[in-house]
């Protein structure tokens, strides 16, 4: 699905593709399974309209005490705070739209925390009483959704800004335990005692007592025996709502959250996540990244590799030899995900091919893949950015015009032609990216391998429906069919590619939306 650009999940038009995308009601959402980024803000359906109460423009300084000669801040105070084309509401039937609203669009969002540069002048009307704002990089967003108080209590809780090095914007964590509950505030002890009761990851039997397992049809899913294997249960389910709402969430075993904050309390340990909630830290089991898989930058200053390139794909293999008794002949191990200068060469032996690197070894074809574009699609421009994505031999070549300059492994959707239920191929044709996401929520429930939920899935690039291209830490199976539909990268090329491809991600932003001005670079996948 797709990340929220308003504040409500929509599961309804999620969709397949990794191993999923979507949101807690007040988180926003995303995933191989899409959310309409153009419903979900309350502010759609108001009747004001925009020259009711127009009190014309004003000054930051003025309405909120800025500091004079200083460049004016705002912080966002939601988790996605709306950015927009003029100061209107973006219609929700463009062809009924009064003259005013016809047109404006929402061109992206602020993550909640996001402090962010405007200009002076604040215009308050009928349809933003607290007045709009309007961006230093574009765009205007409404008061009700900002502060200029850069230290307000409620922004004490807001997620760290993305790290701005490594392959990943934030830390992960994997959940261990089938009803692991997310808290909206920390819990007492005694709260959390009666709620975590038979969560045994992390505690002891003196603790807790034995993982308990029910044989009653009303029990709550976790306590039943699933037999390992991943309970059959609804997202809208997890959604527990318990204690008065204490309670957000249950999640399954298996579930990955963003990280934002350890915090020490007297109810024990918890991590807070990016979404603002608790959730208990020995439940939790926090990912250590690893870059074990980069793309060749072709062309770039002292890199000499080109096309053709190969990779090692699958974990402790050989180089050949090929003798001249017309056999091959292992030599050395070569690692998984080594890369490998290929001369185009390739040869057939007793049924087995090999593609000859340029270093005189043999690279058995069976151990691992080439990549392989295709042609240029029609009518591209001389330095036009546009990405090839080969699902036979799950490569990725980054152009401009006719000239290779970035080439990686993917892991795009598992093929099932027995099973309709489990194929979840990759969408083929030519597409632009639509909307880029530093991160956001994938989840669904329809896969017959069960629900997922992935927190803040890094760097997503949709380009059709609710297939993308986005880094993927939880898994290493590049070069090998992987996902619910996305194509999967290595989070350092997922984030080196979401940097390369339009629409351009202005400074600050969490999302952008591509537009006539700021347009999405070509995909193109193929077999």
């Amino acid at each position: 699905m797709q990340p929220a650009w308003g504040s409500v999940t929509r599961r309804d038009v999620v969709r397949k593709c990794l191993p999923f995308l979507a949101v807690l009601a007040v988180l926003a959402a995303t995933s191989c399974k899409k959310h309409d980024p153009s419903e979900g803000d309350p502010a759609t359906s108001t009747t004001v309209t925009s020259g009711e109460g127009d009190a014309g423009p004003t000054t930051v300084e003025a309405v909120d005490g800025g500091t004079p000669g200083k460049s004016p801040q705002l912080a966002a105070l939601e988790f996605t705070t709306p950015i927009f084309s003029a100061m209107e509401w973006p219609p929700k039937d463009p062809e009924k739209a009064k003259e005013e609203r016809s047109g404006v669009i929402r061109l992206g969002y602020l993550r909640r925390g996001t402090i962010i540069d405007v200009k002076s002048n604040v215009v308050k009307k009928g349809n933003c009483p607290e007045g709009w704002y309007e961006l230093t990089t574009g765009g205007y967003v409404c008061g009700k959704y900002v502060t200029t108080d850069l230290n307000m209590k409620e922004l004490q809780t807001a997620p760290h800004a993305p790290f701005a090095d490594g392959g990943l914007p934030y830390q992960y964590g994997l959940n261990l335990t089938n009803g692991t509950p997310m808290y909206r505030r920390r819990p007492l002890k005694r709260e959390r005692k009666d709620l975590e009761k038979g969560l045994a990851i992390g505690k002891t039997k003196k603790d807790q007592g034995p993982v308990q397992v029910s044989d009653d049809p009303d029990a709550p899913w976790y306590m039943k025996d699933n037999k390992g294997q991943r309970p059959q249960v609804k997202i809208d389910e997890l959604r527990a709502g318990e204690q008065g709402g204490l309670v957000v969430f249950r999640m399954v075993r298996g579930f990955y959250l963003g990280l934002d904050k350890e915090l020490s309390t007297p109810s024990g340990k918890f991590w807070r996540t990016t979404s603002g909630f608790l959730v208990p830290s020995d439940h939790v089991l926090v990912h250590k990244p690893t870059t074990e898989l980069e793309g060749v930058k072709i062309g770039a200053p002292g890199e000499k590799r080109h096309l053709p390139l190969g990779w090692i794909t699958n974990p402790e293999q050989w180089k050949y030899h090929l003798a001249e008794d017309g056999k091959a002949h292992r030599n050395d191990h070569v690692e998984r995900f080594t890369v490998v200068q290929l001369t185009g060469k390739r040869q057939v032996v007793e049924d087995k091919a090999y593609w000859e690197t340029d270093e005189g070894w043999w690279m058995r074809e069976m151990d691992g893949t080439i990549a392989k574009p295709g042609p240029a699609p029609k009518g591209i421009a001389p330095d036009e950015r546009w990405i090839d994505v080969n699902l036979t031999t799950q490569s990725l070549v980054a152009f401009e015009g006719d000239k290779p300059v970035y080439a990686t492994l993917v892991s795009t959707g598992r093929s099932n032609k027995e099973d309709p239920s489990k194929d979840h191929k990759t969408v083929q044709g030519e597409f632009r990216v639509r909307e880029k996401h530093v991160a956001a929520t994938m989840e669904d429930d329809g896969a017959a391998d069960g629900p997922y939920s992935i927190q803040d899935v890094p760097w997503i690039m949709y380009f059709e429906g609710s297939y993308a291209l986005h880094g993927a830490f939880w898994h290493s199976k590049f070069g090998h069919e992987r996902s619910h539909g996305c194509v999967n990268l290595h989070p350092v090329d997922a984030r080196y590619l979401f940097g390369w491809v339009g629409p351009k991600l202005p400074g600050g932003w969490h999302g952008v939306k591509a537009t006539k001005d700021n347009p999405g670079t070509r995909v193109i996948v193929h077999e």
